[in-house]
């Protein structure tokens, strides 16, 4: 279960780590060997795109999204709270709508493939419903403690 818990963390660092290899071999073989790697965009293009919809899970999970919260932290506690609230339902919303429109992208794109290596785009766009399903998760988590503590505190 502890595995499953960091498996965004482990995916996003993994990819990370694989863009970097690639960066690596890929200038090695231009400019060293004069024999560039014809398939390097097309997976790189492919790993960010997991990357960064994994990254952005990742940092829902530990809300580490950028905010500008300077208005929001001279509010009253509870009012603190409301705002938190709402942002959290609104991004739900959106990220909702965000991931539904992904799905509809990847399953329109089954049948495209990559031109070098052949791989079919519906595995590049999955990234997108799949990250924004993570994320929506990961706000429902937040948004149940937050009301759970909000409420424990009241009492």
């Amino acid at each position: 279960m502890n595995f499953l818990k960091h498996l965004d963390d482990w995916l996003a660092n993994l990819c990370t780590f694989v863009i970097v290899i690639i960066t690596v071999v890929a200038v090695f073989m231009r400019y060293i060997l004069n024999d560039p790697l014809q398939w390097v965009e097309e997976v790189l293009i492919a790993i960010y795109i997991w990357a960064i919809m994994l990254g952005a899970a990742s940092a829902m999970k530990h809300r580490g999204h950028v905010s500008i919260d300077a208005l929001v932290m001279a509010l009253p506690k509870r009012a603190q709270r409301y705002v938190q609230f709402f942002n959290d339902v609104v991004s739900i919303v959106v990220l909702s709508m965000f991931g539904w429109l992904g799905l509809q992208l990847a399953m329109a794109a089954q049948d495209k493939i990559t031109p070098i290596l052949g791989i079919k785009y519906i595995y590049v766009d999955f990234a997108v419903p799949i990250g924004a399903f993570w994320m929506v998760i990961y706000l429902l988590i937040h948004l149940v403690r937050d009301i759970r503590q909000a409420s424990n505190e009241e009492n």
